[in-house]
């Protein structure tokens, strides 16, 4: 079964609410966003951002998805900033993808050059990390789904720290 492509997220105009299991009302286009973000901060950890910066937006992306009041109404009056954890240059990050979906963050090179948008096809594949997806990426060049099943196909998995039995066998599953 292959993996789904995870390259950043295009954000789509889903204004429609829904009630989740607690019974609070929340929104796809909020849970859009939130992806989007949540996305970003892997792609920082590989990228070799700090850990303790780049982990603020897995928050965020979690605070998005369950906020009460529709993200775009939020944009629209200029209240992005309002929202707990968001202060400073993270308010453009996250109007820009309000606005067009996505962020220039994802090709920002403070840490050196950024990793290709591909490698976010690994963190698709369940138990295999953000941590684990930059070792593999700087360590073993492995930059996108193609990349690791050849790697995997050719035994050079083995032998990986963190890399057991296990994740090798759920990494073949998606390269079949």
């Amino acid at each position: 079964m292959a993996a789904k492509k995870k390259t950043p997220a295009k954000v789509k105009a889903s204004n429609q609410s829904y009630t989740d299991e607690k019974g609070r009302t929340r929104w796809h286009r909020n849970d859009e966003v939130a992806a989007v973000i949540k996305q970003l901060g892997e792609y920082l950890i590989i990228g070799g951002y700090p850990e303790g910066h780049a982990k603020r937006y897995g928050q965020l992306a979690h605070t998005i998805s369950r906020m009460p009041d529709l993200i775009d109404t939020l944009d629209e009056n200029q209240q992005i900033s309002t929202i707990p954890g968001v202060g400073g240059i993270i308010t453009s990050y996250i109007e820009e993808i309000v606005r067009t979906g996505t962020t220039s963050k994802f090709n920002d090179d403070q840490y050196g050059k950024p990793p290709p948008l591909s490698v976010l096809e690994l963190t698709a594949i369940k138990n295999l990390g953000a941590k684990t997806a930059r070792m593999l990426y700087q360590d073993h060049a492995i930059d996108s789904l193609k990349s690791l099943c050849k790697a995997q196909s050719a035994g050079k998995l083995t032998g990986i720290k963190g890399i057991g039995p296990k994740m090798i066998e759920t990494i073949a599953s998606h390269c079949a």
